[in-house]
């Protein structure tokens, strides 16, 4: 780790929902600056919407830190050696590789499958949020519980395990643990569990992720500890969908916008990505490394360091978007960053879409009179974690 008290502390503030101006303005005025994480590092802060594209798809980048340090040693011939375990954080074929594998399990007909049962879910999240009064807690009640139950589903893990992998994923997901032993210890625990999964769907398969990736392996394609780190990027990606409170906050904010909705139910795909692209859950994002010397917006940055993107302030770039700052649920060109960008892109992009999609328009059919049942700028969110989130949001209806 990396310490240099010169640099200034980043986030620059508490996160309460919004990205603040000065970080907004750096967007155009200063894609790319250094600054200090939580955790010590020093580390390269990019902002700019081409600058985030750059940092998120070219190969300089990586998430996988050990292809920074040494290069992947030769084979006979001259052809590099793929490493024995491939993860998605990985750059060039090992991660074209394993992406391929993987993504046969998240074909668009799987996806589109799993809507009836995603509504499902929804509506009886709802009837209880119904049934027990006003006000009620949307975290509690919908946001929280909705991913968190397809996630399981859709993997094939059992959703009885929910306390399990609270416990470990705020460990994972801790700004101030990230690194740390504990953190370390969560993920082994994560791991070992869905070793035990693995185990049990060979001689139990089901309709799910892990017998899909299973499935593979009879072509001696994919390994287990490959299943089980594509097991994780699902659970740690698709668990928590704090889009849904963050939309139903904007839309709160933007009354017209939110009456326009009411009013058009078929403008709920296009509201859904003017949600991912104008709102923000965190001021953080995924730490990359520098595979070699790069320039980047006229900055140097040298091989081995750090380098975290920001998608949702590149987002905010003028230069990426008309009216950047401005929430327009009929936006006709939406191409926002919130899935990332390039190789990388979120391999659960599509559902998280579908999730965001049915739990917003169900919960305005179902409560067409939601109303917050406490001022805005009395939310409270959870800024020390890094994907944030509403830590409680009270609505009457």
């Amino acid at each position: 780790m990396t310490t240099d008290d010169t640099l200034r502390p980043y986030p620059f503030e508490v996160f309460r929902g919004e990205l603040p101006p000065e970080l907004l303005r750096m967007v155009t005025d200063r894609p790319v600056s250094r600054v200090r994480l939580p955790d010590g590092r020093a580390t390269w802060l990019v902002l700019g919407y081409d600058e985030v594209c750059t940092v998120l798809s070219d190969a300089d980048f990586t998430r996988h830190a050990g292809q920074a340090e040494e290069p992947v040693a030769p084979a006979a011939g001259g052809c590099p050696v793929p490493p024995k375990v491939r993860e998605l954080g990985m750059n060039g074929q090992a991660h074209t590789s394993l992406r391929r594998l993987a993504a046969r399990a998240f074909t668009a007909r799987r996806i589109e499958s799993y809507r009836p049962r995603v509504q499902q879910i929804a509506d009886d999240l709802l009837d209880a949020m119904e049934a027990a009064g006003r006000p009620g807690d949307l975290i509690s009640g919908l946001v929280a519980p909705l991913p968190a139950l397809v996630v399981y589903e859709v993997l094939g893990v059992p959703s009885t395990d929910v306390d399990r992998f609270n416990a470990w994923v705020a460990d994972i997901n801790s700004i101030t643990a990230y690194g740390s032993p504990d953190a370390a210890r969560s993920v082994a625990d994560l791991r070992a569990y869905l070793a035990e999964q693995l185990e049990r769907k060979r001689t139990e398969p089901g309709d799910d992720l892990l017998s899909a990736w299973l499935a593979a392996q009879d072509g001696d394609e994919l390994s287990d500890e490959e299943i089980i780190g594509l097991a994780v990027a699902v659970l740690i990606g698709g668990r928590e969908i704090n889009s849904i409170s963050a939309g139903v906050r904007a839309l709160f904010q933007h009354p017209e916008q939110l009456e326009r909705l009411r009013a058009d139910p078929a403008l709920i795909g296009p509201a859904v990505e003017e949600i991912l692209r104008y709102t923000s859950v965190s001021p953080m994002f995924l730490v990359q490394t520098a595979v070699q010397d790069v320039s980047l917006a006229g900055v140097d940055i040298c091989a081995r360091d750090a380098v975290m993107a920001v998608p949702w302030a590149a987002n905010r770039d003028t230069a990426a978007f008309e009216r950047a700052d401005e929430f327009d649920i009929t936006r006709p060109v939406n191409p926002h960053l919130t899935f990332g960008h390039g190789p990388h892109f979120c391999l659960g992009a599509a559902l998280g879409r579908l999730e965001v999609e049915i739990a917003i328009g169900s919960l305005l059919r179902r409560f067409p009179n939601l109303a917050p049942a406490v001022p805005i700028d009395e939310i409270p969110w959870r800024p020390e974690r890094i994907n944030c989130g509403i830590a409680e949001f009270p609505v009457t209806w």
